[in-house]
């Protein structure tokens, strides 16, 4: 098995959720998109996942630059574990941003 990173994750919702405005997808695309990048989260108008909504809006979330902090998720397959922020495993560097540097001098 090779390892993969994961994209930052979505947010699954029903098409009634007063958060968000869009289209549903039928749930055998949401299954095919949970099946390529567990990094989703469902909203708690979705009641917790497929079972209580078959139908859902997929939000694209923009998480900003922030410094990957990893979690205690960590796929079989994915390269570290998946950022407490986004979810997804983008490393030791931020999104758009880079950690603080020290710097040391000689002598």
């Amino acid at each position: 098995m090779s390892l993969r990173d994961y994209p930052p994750g979505a947010v699954f919702h029903t098409s009634s959720c007063p958060d968000i405005d869009g289209h549903s997808a039928p749930s055998f695309e949401v299954l095919r998109a949970v099946a390529e990048n567990p990094s989703h989260r469902y909203c708690l108008c979705t009641g917790g996942g497929p079972d209580q909504a078959p139908y859902v809006v997929i939000e694209r979330v923009d998480y900003g630059p922030h410094i990957y902090v990893p979690s205690s998720n960590r796929p079989r397959d994915a390269v570290r574990a998946l950022c407490r922020t986004c979810r997804g495993t983008h490393g030791e560097t931020a999104t758009g941003a880079q950690p603080p540097t020290l710097i040391v001098p000689r002598g």
